[in-house]
């Protein structure tokens, strides 16, 4: 109980921060638009975070716990988050590919966003209405592991077996995002496939598994925490090499089976699941051809920023975990990222 008051103390103050971010935005463009740098006027030069999804979900969270600690650190600057919604991140990022490289916004880039570039431009998946190259990752701020949860009383053989049957359904993103690929590329290995429902966010994700439109979802481990701990959702699976221990349900702490050392006992032994282990999560991206003393800039903010504890412990808290790659590295993060993906892909659609 006192873990899920935490939690919830923990979500209230991310929206706390949610209205203050709105508040300051609708300040400074009810004012004189963006706000300007200079000494002599005393206003603070205005960053923008651009995030592609909806209000209260992880990357939301994620970017305005960013920039509230970011302005903390660097008074100079206002951190402002604005939502362009739609498409499963491809409004975001099709507004984003056409920003002047020279003024300061910044986009979270997630994964997802970049798997499905790479299946549409190869393989005509969908219609992708952003260049990838247009983005340049300057660090790594959320890294996830996703957790497949069921209603009590289910089990990973019984999703296994409607799998096989063919009318498994799944909620968490739209066809081809990383959680589709993770579940998808599992249940390959086994003869198995799911069918995605869409849902607007990750509120209606869930509800749609509580509701029975849907068998499983998959989503972050913030996600389900409070329902774990309530005991009205059950996490069946981690999609990661040794399982997750961060979850706690009405009778204390869970290990969760992942897919290679603490391989899930419903998983064949023999068999090889480790290509549903793809990276997720979320880059701070500018765009190609910035300046590179503000690239810098960034990079040196989020550095900064990792390094304080209302960041990093807060990151802990809500089940996320701790990794720091930043310039070439994130780039190579990213290219890596894409290769293991397409790998997944291949396995569930059988090309």
């Amino acid at each position: 109980m006192q873990r899920f008051l935490k939690v919830g103390l923990v979500l209230l103050m991310a929206l706390v921060v949610v209205v203050a971010s709105v508040g300051c935005q609708q300040k400074s463009e009810g004012t004189s638009g963006e706000a300007k740098s200079g000494s002599a006027s005393g206003k603070k030069e205005t960053v923008k975070i651009i995030v592609p999804y909806g209000v209260g979900g992880t990357a939301d969270a994620i970017a305005r716990k960013y920039g509230k600690v970011a302005g903390d650190l660097y008074p100079e600057y206002e951190f402002v988050v604005e939502q362009k919604t739609g498409g499963d991140g491809f409004v975001g990022a099709a507004y984003f590919q056409n920003v002047d490289p020279d003024k300061k916004e910044l986009f979270l880039l997630g994964y997802g966003n970049a798997y499905r570039h790479e299946f549409g431009k190869k393989y005509g998946t969908e219609d992708v209405p952003y260049d990838l190259s247009a983005f340049k990752p300057l660090a790594y701020v959320d890294d996830r592991t996703w957790i497949l949860y069921g209603n009590p009383g289910d089990t990973l053989d019984d999703v296994i077996e409607k799998a096989k049957a063919g009318t498994l359904k799944m909620s968490g993103g739209n066809p081809l995002s990383d959680p589709h690929l993770a579940l998808g590329a599992l249940l390959a290995v086994d003869g198995g496939k799911v069918t995605v429902v869409g849902y607007d966010g990750g509120a209606a994700q869930k509800q749609g598994l509580v509701s029975g439109e849907v068998d499983v979802f998959i989503g972050t481990t913030q996600a389900g925490m409070e329902e774990v701990e309530a005991g009205t959702l059950i996490p069946l699976l981690a999609f990661s090499e040794n399982g997750y221990e961060g979850l706690v349900d009405p009778n204390g702490p869970v290990s969760v089976p992942g897919l290679v050392t603490n391989k899930h006992t419903a998983l064949d032994a023999n068999k090889d699941y480790s290509s549903s282990i793809v990276p997720a999560g979320g880059f701070l991206a500018g765009r190609t051809g910035m300046d590179q003393a503000w690239a810098d800039k960034v990079i040196e903010i989020s550095k900064a920023v990792w390094n304080e504890p209302e960041y990093h412990e807060w990151i802990a808290e809500i089940g996320l975990n701790r990794f720091e790659i930043y310039g070439d590295d994130a780039q190579a993060a990213l290219e890596s990222g894409i290769k293991k993906a397409d790998e997944a892909f291949k396995l569930l659609s059988g090309k």
